[in-house]
């Protein structure tokens, strides 16, 4: 079934994801801005991947969602100091049944977008990709993860995921309908956590979990510690579904208080002790 798509932050992430949706014959709208919808409206939309590279050359590219027809799913990609203004942006285009999912890391994008949009416009999301823009209008995919994983809030097996699972497979895009987008979520945050400490520690680059911006250069790590920092990901991956599953459980006991939970957590988290001065 072709969907109505608007992409709302076409930049990395949201970029890839659209040009593949549209590349099997969605309706897809990309909302951008500056130098990179300049590039969009002149050239195309173009994507490198070991997937398969795509060039767009017609492209529905905006910098006002406003005008826009409803869609059938809104995805936003715009980072997440944006996602408020964005929540705002897209609510001409959310009529009953309309799903809106975010996919950047954190655990309190859905409630704000619930505050803006109400609960019943909501789905949850989670992406793994390795993607940036290269220069405008150019999209590279580096490995071969790209994997989108979402859901109800509260867990139902909905016509409107089933449908967007459905043209993400269609598109070649690993699709997966989570028994629990809250865990879900939970799980990759707690995993990028621990990640972000060992980045911090051997200066891989890498990007704030709280404000986003790129960390600072790679050093290279001595060979002979790799088998460490294996044995220190094993233990980890053996953490991360505990420790979600611990959050998730006082979020519950919180009455879905998720917003407080993710904000407490965060400002008590040793990380952002290493974070802090990647933001500042």
């Amino acid at each position: 079934v072709r969907m109505r798509i608007v992409i709302m932050g076409a930049g990395a992430l949201g970029g890839y994801f659209g040009a593949r949706l549209a590349a099997a014959g969605n309706d897809v709208a990309f909302v951008a801005r500056g130098r990179h919808l300049d590039a969009i409206r002149r050239d195309g939309l173009r994507v490198t991947s070991a997937r398969g590279d795509l060039h767009l050359r017609d492209v529905a590219a905006t910098d006002d969602a406003a005008p826009l027809a409803p869609a059938d799913l809104v995805l936003i990609g715009v980072k997440l100091w944006d996602l408020e203004a964005a929540a705002q942006a897209v609510k001409p285009l959310v009529r009953p049944g309309t799903a809106v999912v975010a996919f950047q890391n954190g655990v309190s994008k859905d409630d704000t977008l619930i505050q803006a949009l109400g609960r019943d416009a909501v789905i949850g999301g989670m992406a793994q990709i390795g993607v940036v823009i290269a220069e405008p209008g150019l999209i590279a995919h580096t490995g071969t993860m790209a994997k989108l994983t979402f859901g109800e809030l509260d867990n139902t097996r909905s016509a409107r995921v089933e449908a967007f699972q459905a043209a993400c497979t269609a598109a070649g895009i690993d699709a997966e309908i989570a028994p629990d987008i809250r865990l879900a979520t939970w799980e990759k945050f707690v995993f990028l956590v621990g990640m972000a400490a060992v980045a911090y520690r051997r200066r891989w680059r890498s990007a704030c979990l709280f404000c986003g911006r790129t960390g600072i250069p790679v050093r290279a790590a001595q060979p002979q510690r790799w088998a460490w920092w294996a044995a220190y990901a094993a233990v980890a991956g053996c953490l991360v579904r505990l420790g979600a599953q611990v959050a998730v459980g006082f979020g519950a006991m919180l009455g879905g208080g998720w917003t407080l939970l993710g904000s407490r957590l965060a400002s008590c988290l040793p990380v952002r002790c290493c974070l802090w001065r990647w933001c500042t």
